[in-house]
């Protein structure tokens, strides 16, 4: 049996239109879009700072292709900063 050794990554991403976020509902759809993608384990959206903290599997997924969702949904961005989780 084979194992493939897990590498989780945290992606902190300024999302300047979601300081603009009226609602709980538009953060937690924001929310929700994000979780949807693959080898996303856990998404913080919040709407007061415009921060969006996603902890992802690398080997399934990357900070581009959050930032892309982000941007489709009609907000901008910015990757803040990456940590690696062993």
């Amino acid at each position: 049996m084979v194992f493939e050794k897990l590498v989780l990554r945290t992606e902190k991403i300024d999302c300047t239109g979601c300081r603009t976020c009226a609602t709980d509902y538009e953060a937690d759809n924001l929310k929700h879009a994000l979780s949807r993608l693959n080898g996303v384990s856990k998404v913080k959206v919040d709407k007061v700072t415009g921060k969006v903290t996603i902890e992802y599997d690398i080997q399934k997924n990357s900070a581009s292709k959050f930032t892309d969702r982000i941007q489709k949904l009609g907000y901008q961005v910015e990757i803040e900063s990456m940590e690696e989780i062993q």
